[in-house]
């Protein structure tokens, strides 16, 4: 055999070969058909498709209703004309695993800033027929259902929205083991991670205003009209979420107690609260509990923040509480950092502390079961935070 031919030969047999193991490879997934698109609009009717600007839905329920019955392979963009958008709590329990639901302005393009957008669409708080109050609850309350009725990936997005006037908060993330709206089950042992969880969600550009029973009446612990604000955003074995860019203004309840910022709680971990702006909230600003751990606050603005008060733990920037009677256990690995602190509602001259941990301890472990912190980690790093 010539040399020629024997290359030709072993050509032959190399791209056989190659066919064969391309044969047996998998294939490549299938790509979604573009993005689903939804819109409201509060001139809008819960009758209509949502599928374009003319037949635009009214409320959240609705929207819903649509993405649950939509492709499961699509990304989903709740597109919501500027307006005000008057209704109680909506409790969320629909996702597409995989892919996005992101709720924005109707002329936002992700990426863009405040000044890309018109207006921000309002959503505020229905007031009962007949007595006028306002009804409990959060703005968005998401909990595991569905697709996720296991918890997981969620990924919700919301992007420069204005919500006002409801008694418990902005969001809630709740990724325990429920029921819905029901208080908090945990779904793992103390000190344990979340095995549920309703992780990977956004937050971004938002503006939580006026929460808590200060705005909207009633008393945390009134048997009659039991109103009690617990933070703009709320966390519940949730993790991986990012919170950035968003102004909390005015969170207060009438006790002087309870409400945050960003409220942290049970087994949420590796989340982002950065370059927010928090001014006139009434308690801590930022509030973290019971085993959530690797948590970042960096490069936020307070401005002035929570009473003056002689309790304990006393008024602070960021604290972390356990309850020891609930079985609770520390947080660990948690950094505030490279914040800019602000001061009292009250006028005081005394410049708001940054920290407080409750129990003291910066390696204490928890209630009675509770795993001790791993070797070398402490409850909270802070760095860099200035009185500007």
């Amino acid at each position: 055999m010539s040399l020629v031919n024997m290359r030709k030969t072993v050509r032959s047999a190399l791209a056989a070969a190659l066919l064969g193991l391309i044969a047996f490879l998998p294939a490549s997934p299938a790509v979604a058909a573009g993005t689903q698109i939804i819109y409201m609009n509060a001139s809008g009717s819960d009758s209509a498709a949502g599928d374009s600007p003319a037949t635009a839905v009214k409320t959240l329920e609705r929207v819903e209703q649509i993405v649950a019955a939509g492709p499961a392979d699509q990304d989903v963009e709740v597109r919501i004309h500027s307006g005000t958008y008057t209704a109680h709590q909506t409790i969320w329990q629909t996702y597409r695993p995989g892919h996005t639901i992101s709720f924005m302005p109707d002329d936002y393009e992700i990426g863009g800033g405040a000044d890309s957008i018109a207006a921000r669409p309002v959503f505020q708080n229905a007031q009962a027929s007949g007595s006028e109050r306002y009804i409990t609850g959060y703005w968005f309350y998401a909990c595991a259902g569905g697709s996720l009725n296991s918890g997981g990936t969620s990924a919700l997005r919301f992007y420069y929205l204005k919500v006002q006037y409801y008694s418990s908060g902005g969001i809630s993330l709740d990724g325990s083991a429920g029921p819905c709206g029901g208080g908090y089950n945990p779904s793992s042992a103390p000190g344990q991670p979340s095995t549920r969880g309703l992780d990977g969600n956004t937050v971004f550009g938002m503006v939580f205003d006026s929460l808590g029973n200060k705005y909207t009446g009633g008393l945390c612990g009134d048997t009659d009209w039991p109103r009690c604000g617990y933070g703009g955003v709320v966390l519940t074995e949730s993790s991986n979420n990012r919170i950035a860019n968003n102004h909390f203004v005015n969170l207060r309840n009438t006790e002087r107690s309870y409400i945050h910022a960003v409220y942290v709680t049970h087994k949420s971990s590796y989340n982002r609260f950065t370059g927010n702006n928090v001014t006139g909230v009434s308690s801590d600003p930022v509030k973290v509990r019971d085993g959530s751990n690797f948590n970042t606050f960096d490069a936020n603005v307070f401005g002035a923040n929570s009473f003056l008060r002689t309790s304990t733990p006393p008024a602070v920037h960021y604290l972390e509480e356990v309850n020891e009677d609930e079985s609770e256990c520390s947080s660990y690995h948690n950094r505030f950092t490279d914040n800019n602190l602000g001061i009292y509602l009250t006028g005081s001259s005394a410049n708001l502390p940054t920290w407080y941990l409750n129990p003291a301890g910066a390696t204490w472990a928890g209630a009675t079961g509770c795993p001790p912190l791993p070797t070398g980690e402490t409850r909270l790093t802070t760095a860099n935070n200035t009185y500007n």
